[in-house]
């Protein structure tokens, strides 16, 4: 997997340049001005960034996020000897631009994640666990029975067919195994964190497991529209935003050693490989 440090080098440029020249800088750079296209499309402006990231109450979270990276690489590895495989596509340690810490973006066979190391809630465990979770993404979707029913190689496949082919299942799927990936390669981490809990939230999913369940398969059953438990109070009043996430990883956690016959690691190894066909528990 290639790494590409993004955030030194639009510290460097901030330190360096004033706003015109810092502008020209940008647009010479393909990959920070992809950074400053996607500011743009969340309303953000580079100089804002610029102002929290060179304000005296930012100094905790650039110490953090400049310690994180020279962590990135025993990450990756951790990751990949827990696939026993090497990763495909680029990493892309930014600013978060105060708005997202972790994303992957597929595009013809080809994965790109965007990974905000400044996350103003962000801290190493967290960091840690999104990371391994945001790699597991990479590892599914390189396999090709995944997406075996597009017929044809991963190369030809765009991300507006990518996205269209991300279906109610496969997104449960997906953030389940990667969810669990997270905890087998990180153990020592606290599992609300590998859910981005509170530990009052993770809390009330445990308690509340049978209404998630209920609320889950009845929308399976109708529009599939899964998306819609990244928020709050989708349950009821009171449960937290990606209680999809807990289903998914409770169940794949039930399921997959009586399945294969396999320990849990093992297991969520195995199933990172299987079309959505295969996972009949949900």
């Amino acid at each position: 997997m290639i790494v590409t440090d993004l955030y030194n080098k639009l510290l460097r440029e901030f330190e360096g340049n004033q706003r015109s020249d810092l502008e020209s800088a940008i647009q010479s750079d393909k990959r920070l001005s992809d950074l400053k296209e996607m500011a743009v499309e969340w309303g953000e402006e580079i100089a804002n960034v610029q102002k929290w990231m060179q304000s005296k109450e930012y100094l905790t979270q650039e110490k953090m996020a400049k310690e994180f990276i020279k962590e990135v690489p025993e990450v990756i590895q951790k990751v990949e000897e827990s696939f026993g495989a090497k990763l495909k596509g680029e990493l892309r340690l930014s600013p978060s631009l105060m708005r997202f810490d972790g994303f992957a973006k597929y595009d013809l066979g080809n994965h790109t994640i965007w990974f905000g190391v400044d996350h103003p809630d962000a801290k190493r465990e967290y960091l840690q666990a999104l990371l391994s979770h945001e790699l597991s993404h990479v590892y599914r979707d390189h396999q090709p029975r995944v997406w075996g029913h597009l017929g044809k190689p991963l190369n030809k496949v765009s991300r507006a067919e990518y996205l269209d082919a991300v279906s109610g299942h496969e997104h449960l799927i997906s953030e389940g195994l990667a969810t669990l990936n997270s905890q087998i390669v990180y153990p020592e981490i606290p599992i609300h964190v590998h859910h981005y809990y509170f530990p009052h939230e993770m809390q009330w999913c445990m308690e509340h497991f049978k209404e998630i369940d209920k609320a889950i398969r009845q929308c399976l059953k109708e529009d599939q529209n899964v998306w819609k438990f990244y928020e709050d109070d989708i349950i009821m009043p009171g449960s937290p935003s990606r209680t999809q996430y807990f289903w998914a990883a409770k169940i794949l956690a039930d399921w997959l050693p009586h399945k294969t016959g396999r320990s849990l690691p093992e297991a969520v190894v195995l199933a990172h490989g299987w079309p959505v066909t295969e996972f009949d528990c949900i």
